[in-house]
């Protein structure tokens, strides 16, 4: 897949940040967040609704992205520190500056990238505009690629700070920013507060950021776990006695259980959990910033008991350094999961239809399994990132394979 760049700009807000808005504080969870960037690539089929050429895709994103960032104003600003390291407090400076947006051409018809998960999908990383999943001072928070296919399909590329930002607040960003896209404005639900630090005050000098692992090259596969083998995991564990699981819990049980064979030493499942619902009261969508910690546990039953003991006294602990997931460093024994089922991300019609499909590019801290609804809604889908010979062993393991082929072909919708 070759990829040209036709164009690069700036996108500032269409009317400018009031001075005392000029800075906006991290929470402690942010202060607490990887120093990274998640990479999503969204699809859009020619056949979604809009016949119009692709250069009006190209002017409706950059306009309704300059009236949306008047609302998410920090996104235009930069990650600055306040005092020397290491323990300078870092905030944001919303200087205006903007986001960067590309356009580029692809000499591929989006039906074949879609259609061969196992030759493109390591190619996703051309479809989004950084090389690097580091965030560094200074660096834009929010990096967008607009990519045009030779069947005048597209793709957007969107790569935002993870030390701003959630699942729940970049499913925000879409929903914001695809309304501002179709009706010129974005409802009061849709509009975003800073208020993060009000509930988790930041904290100096500021907690051990959380340091993700550096890893060989690691593989990317695609697997659709379907809503009847959903409900067959969720019936087995009934059967046996247990506590009826979630779906986010029957499918991540079938993945540790084929991940552990496939991987010799793995000990633990590191959980991200979102803390938003866990709270009193419940923290709201529109609140942008992290709201997540981590747990762990060794098994599968103890999945459910892991997430079900989260709650604000446990963020407290994580905050103050009273709890560390052990096992996730370089060559450590843990597998990361992380569940975005619930967040929308396919609602995201900037007036040319959903998105058939989404996609990440450029994961490169850490094995990973990333569970994702999907555009039908039904069934969960499942990014896994292990290195080469571990996912070899992962995707012949019996129990995957016995998973999807309920479903068909995991390339397939």
């Amino acid at each position: 897949m070759e990829i040209e760049i036709l164009s690069r700009e700036t996108i500032r807000p269409t009317t400018p940040t009031p001075p005392h808005l000029r800075w906006h504080r991290l929470c402690a969870l942010d202060q607490l967040a990887p120093q990274m960037t998640v990479h999503l690539v969204l699809f859009y089929p020619i056949n979604g609704g809009d016949k119009s050429p692709p250069a009006n895709r190209e002017a409706v994103l950059k306009t309704s992205l300059s009236r949306l960032l008047t609302s998410f104003y920090p996104l235009a600003g930069r990650l600055r520190r306040e005092g020397p390291p290491p323990n300078g407090t870092a905030s944001v400076e919303c200087t205006d500056e903007g986001v960067p947006f590309t356009v580029a051409r692809a000499d591929i018809e989006l039906e074949s990238v879609l259609q061969d998960d196992e030759r493109y999908i390591k190619h996703y990383d051309h479809l989004v505009p950084r090389d690097r999943s580091q965030t560094d001072f200074g660096d834009p928070l929010l990096h967008l690629q607009l990519t045009h296919f030779s069947c005048a399909s597209s793709s957007l590329g969107i790569c935002l700070s993870h030390q701003v930002a959630d699942g729940s607040s970049w499913a925000l960003l879409l929903k914001a920013w695809s309304a501002s896209a179709r009706f010129g404005t974005i409802s009061p639900q849709l509009t975003p507060r800073f208020t993060a630090a009000s509930i988790f005050p930041p904290v100096n000098p500021p907690p051990p950021v959380i340091v993700l692992p550096s890893h060989r090259k690691l593989h990317p596969r695609r697997f659709l776990i379907g809503a009847r083998a959903l409900e067959r995991l969720r019936s087995e564990r009934t059967v046996r006695g247990a506590r009826r699981p979630t779906r986010f819990e029957a499918a991540a049980g079938a993945v540790w259980r084929s991940a552990r064979r496939a991987r010799e030493g793995l000990t633990n499942l590191c959980l991200i959990v979102g803390l938003r619902p866990r709270l009193t009261p419940p923290v709201r969508p529109d609140v942008v910033g992290n709201m997540w910690v981590t747990t762990a546990t060794t098994t599968e039953e103890g999945i459910g008991e892991a997430v079900s003991g989260i709650d604000r006294e446990y963020a407290r602990r994580v905050i103050a350094g009273e709890v560390r997931v052990e096992g996730h460093e370089e060559g450590g024994s843990s597998l990361v999961f992380s569940g975005v089922a619930g967040y929308g991300f396919y609602e995201a019609d900037f007036g040319w239809g959903r998105p058939r499909r989404l996609g990440f590019a450029n994961h490169d801290a850490g094995e990973l399994a990333m569970f994702v609804g999907t555009a039908s809604g039904e069934g969960v889908e499942v990014w896994v990132w292990l290195e080469e010979e571990v996912m070899v062993r992962f995707e012949k393991d019996p129990e995957i394979i016995g998973l999807v082929s309920l479903v068909g072909n995991s390339s397939c919708m």
